[in-house]
């Protein structure tokens, strides 16, 4: 349920353009797509994006790319990646920090989908086995690709049952890997959302996530995650955002408390 208080950033002034917040919101993105472009897609694999998120918790996004690509060049697949030891596989990813962490949970999420996977392989094989059919082993290789054919919230919710998924690596899987509808809210989407007057101050990760999904629009939510990253790093940042130099700042309510923490 929404709070009381955040129900009109569900339909910010309403009509069929959903009002001028909802304008204001697209010319964001129209901003934020000519500072910095249209974030292209990498066409990873949904498996690649799970994995490549997991490493890049408590990172940055070189070295999370940098311990993703040793991973990769060493497991093409991820069967015989668990298979190897946690400590040659830390090693490959030792750059991207916390590696022995990060080793168990992808080991971990890993395991469990292909458990998932492999049950569903079987009861399938038994079926075609009962129809004259031949009986097939573990599926193999692991992938995601099975989250296609579930409702959006269901695909979300088993994501959260695997070892080191949070909601915004979920989402992140689901917006990139299935364009489900879900913006991954991190610490520069929450920071610029809230400066930015989309989001209450107030509101928690899960109820920004919402709010930002209902406004936003559907083919422009990848577009609005990767250039809000972007601007957060380089110009609206944490401490002394570097508000005169803003491309936002004809939209933006922030810029008078410029050079104040927040």
């Amino acid at each position: 349920m929404i709070p009381a208080d955040q129900k009109a950033y569900q339909n910010p002034g309403g009509g069929r353009d959903g009002g001028p917040e909802m304008r204001r919101l697209r010319r964001a993105i129209e901003i934020l797509e000519e500072e910095y472009g249209v974030p292209q897609s990498r066409g990873l694999a949904p498996i690649d994006i799970l994995v490549q998120t997991i490493l890049s918790q408590n990172t940055t996004s070189a070295n999370a790319h940098r311990a993703f690509d040793n991973l990769k060049k060493r497991y093409p697949d991820y069967g015989p990646l668990l298979a190897a030891s946690d400590e040659e596989v830390a090693g490959l990813i030792r750059c991207g920090g916390l590696a022995n962490i990060k080793t168990r949970r992808i080991k971990e999420a890993l395991e469990k989908i292909r458990e998932r996977e492999g049950r569903r392989e079987i009861e399938e094989a038994g079926e075609r086995k009962g129809e004259g059919g031949e009986a097939a082993g573990m599926a193999d290789p692991i992938e995601l690709d099975f989250l296609a054919g579930l409702d959006p919230q269901e695909a979300r919710d088993y994501l959260l049952t695997l070892p080191g998924v949070g909601p915004k690596t979920a989402a992140v899987v689901l917006l990139f890997g299935f364009s489900m509808p879900f913006i991954p809210v991190d610490t520069h989407v929450n920071r610029l959302s809230r400066r930015l007057g989309f989001v209450p101050e107030k509101a928690t990760i899960e109820e920004a996530e919402r709010v930002l999904e209902a406004i936003t629009p559907p083919d422009k939510r990848c577009s609005f995650h990767v250039n809000l990253i972007r601007h957060g790093r380089a110009i609206c940042k944490a401490r002394s955002p570097l508000c005169s130099g803003c491309p936002l700042r004809e939209i933006c309510p922030y810029p008078d408390r410029e050079g104040q923490k927040g």
